[in-house]
């Protein structure tokens, strides 16, 4: 399997692009943004919003939703077991669905909430597939030794699929 294209961190180049103009801007009015009830700024009550939420109460892109879907399955999938040509055939889906979400769509509450941890998944599992794959092509490399590294891949992508799944 060949590494992401470089369009497969979009939604994090995107984040960082988007939550530094709302810096910006917050800064250049003269203050940290409004304060909510909490005390809390109004960026930080964004970043803080449901994961299927949006600006405005707007949920995210439903092909989003559908992607963060897709990682929780193979999550799922990965505690039964799943052999080297069913998990890259897997994460080649959720390439399809990943290349699906309108990034140029998505609020910053929802980029931040979902779109970005769910990228992460993504790419822990694009990593793990990579390992496995080289493993698979050295004669020398033992399961054993790719093991540990598949499953740190994992485990941190698990995290991310449960941030983004709110």
């Amino acid at each position: 399997m060949t590494p992401a294209p470089p369009a497969a961190r979009r939604l994090t180049i995107l984040g960082c692009a988007a939550l530094a103009a709302a810096a910006l801007t917050l800064s250049a009015c003269g203050g940290s943004g409004d304060a909510t009830a909490e005390g809390t700024t109004a960026a930080t009550a964004a970043a803080e919003t449901p994961p299927e939420a949006g600006s405005a109460g707007r949920p995210c892109p439903a092909s989003l939703r559908a992607f963060v879907r897709s990682l929780d399955s193979m999550r799922r999938q990965l505690a039964v077991g799943l052999s080297y040509d069913q998990y890259a055939a897997q994460v080649g889906r959720l390439r399809r669905d990943y290349g699906e979400i309108p990034t140029e769509r998505l609020t910053i509450a929802c980029l931040t909430a979902t779109g970005t941890p769910a990228e992460q998944a993504y790419n822990q599992y694009v990593d793990a597939v990579n390992a496995w794959g080289e493993c698979l092509a050295d004669a020398a490399c033992a399961t054993a030794a790719v093991e540990p590294v598949l499953q740190r891949r994992w485990r941190i992508a698990s995290h991310f699929v449960s941030q983004a799944s709110g």
